[in-house]
């Protein structure tokens, strides 16, 4: 189980409501939520021995956000959602290069997920996808030697939406398997010289070197800076 995996909670597994001041009728939207197999996400864990799940509602021009601590590990746990599953809902001038993106990356190596607003929307026939919604996506990177390469198909990915859709494109890449670092702030880190990153895994969340968390050689550092730097991959 990680960061951002979606729990389907079955009607028999039991729950306790963390959000104590929400309206009853967001309360017993839960059980609906249960009922429809509308998934909840896995956040991040105070400890081994406790799960935590979390998901979003939208009541009478309300937004709430709740979260739940099972009494048991869930039984039944998935993959986030994909991101080429929500294309459709993406404004049409983003549609055929988020398709392109999604090949690139897994040309590369690298599953692309959806999160947020747009997974949201997705999952319930809610409203949750506003004109200022990011579009917030997880790219799992399971060949560090390409890191730099998807990094490039990030940066691009990025200012297309932003020039062409007005959609900022925000996320994380996971590394090693369970090390989610957010893409934004670890390219600022590589182009500005900062030396760490905050690091978010299922159960911390800390302040990590980038040599020990990239593990990268100087070479392929330098072949990042300098294709960004003479915007390559604009």
């Amino acid at each position: 189980m990680h960061r951002h995996d979606l729990v389907y909670l079955q009607p028999k597994e039991a729950f306790t409501l963390l959000n104590a001041s929400v309206p009853l009728s967001v309360i017993q939207a839960i059980d609906h939520m249960i009922e429809a197999k509308q998934p909840f996400t896995v956040c991040r864990q105070s400890t081994s021995r406790v799960s935590k799940v979390a998901t979003s509602h939208i009541e009478n021009h309300c937004k709430y956000r709740l979260a739940l601590e099972l009494s048991a590990p869930p039984q039944v746990v998935t993959l986030p959602l994909a991101l080429e599953t929500v294309i459709c809902s993406l404004p049409k001038n983003l549609q055929e290069q988020t398709r392109y993106f999604v090949r690139q990356c897994r040309d590369l190596k690298a599953d692309v997920y959806v999160y947020g607003s747009f997974a949201n929307q997705h999952f319930t026939n809610l409203p949750f996808v506003t004109p200022t919604s990011d579009l917030d996506i997880l790219i799992t990177v399971h060949e560090m030697d390409r890191l730099a390469d998807i990094l490039m198909a990030i940066e691009t990915f990025k200012q297309f939406a932003l020039s062409v859709a007005n959609l900022r494109v925000d996320g994380e890449v996971r590394l090693h398997g369970y090390e989610d670092v957010s893409f934004n702030e670890l390219i600022h880190a590589l182009v500005s010289d900062i030396p760490t990153v905050v690091v978010k895994t299922l159960h911390e969340v800390e302040l990590q070197t980038i040599d020990v968390l990239l593990g990268w050689n100087t070479d392929e550092c330098e072949r990042f800076i300098d294709a960004r730097e003479r915007r390559l991959i604009f």
